[in-house]
């Protein structure tokens, strides 16, 4: 049997973490980063989704109400609960004096885990991403998003970094670039 204080350490840690993410403010050195990862990103993942034809332009304008409920529902998820999952929960934070190999591994297997759970959640509890979730263009984005997401955090210490991350990637993927309709048409 596993004793209470071995369970209570690890999630002390996880909730010492993530309530210092939450409440460490983004520097203009750190939002200035961001905009630059995002830029990046953007700068690799949208003229490959084009070529291959994961990605689409189909920007038609939304009514402000919907797009304004959507962009606050995404913020919340995926954005912000994934990347208390995938970022600030298993990622050390710099002063908790871990090895840079051993903090590099932990990165690695939580873009793993990050990149392992779209497939999982199409299968077990969200239906409409089920094709959608196993196609390696779709897997291919999610690892790179990512590692941007990764290095934000990482370098800014603040959850704020790779939510904003996040939030914009997926908010721009399912209006203008067509993921609102893979999903539901996923052959399309």
């Amino acid at each position: 049997m596993v004793s209470a204080p071995l369970l209570s350490a690890p999630l002390a840690l996880v909730l010492q973490r993530c309530l210092a993410a939450l409440r460490t403010p983004l520097s203009a050195t750190d939002l200035a980063l961001t905009l630059a990862l995002l830029g990046a990103y953007a700068a690799w993942a949208l003229p490959w989704g084009l070529r291959n034809g994961f990605l689409r332009r189909r920007w038609r304008p939304s009514a402000p109400r919907p797009l304004v409920r959507q962009a606050l529902a995404l913020l919340l998820m995926p954005s912000l609960v994934e990347e208390l999952l995938f970022r600030v929960a298993p990622l050390p934070r710099p002063g908790e004096g871990v090895a840079i190999p051993w903090a590099l591994g932990w990165a690695a297997l939580a873009l793993l885990a990050f990149v392992a759970y779209h497939p999982l959640a199409g299968r077990l509890w969200y239906p409409a991403g089920r094709d959608l979730f196993h196609d390696p263009r779709f897997l291919a984005l999610c690892a790179g998003l990512g590692l941007v997401c990764t290095v934000a955090y990482w370098a800014s210490s603040s959850l704020l970094a790779p939510v904003v991350l996040h939030w914009l990637v997926v908010l721009v993927w399912l209006d203008p670039l067509g993921g609102e309709e893979r999903l539901r048409h996923p052959g399309a």
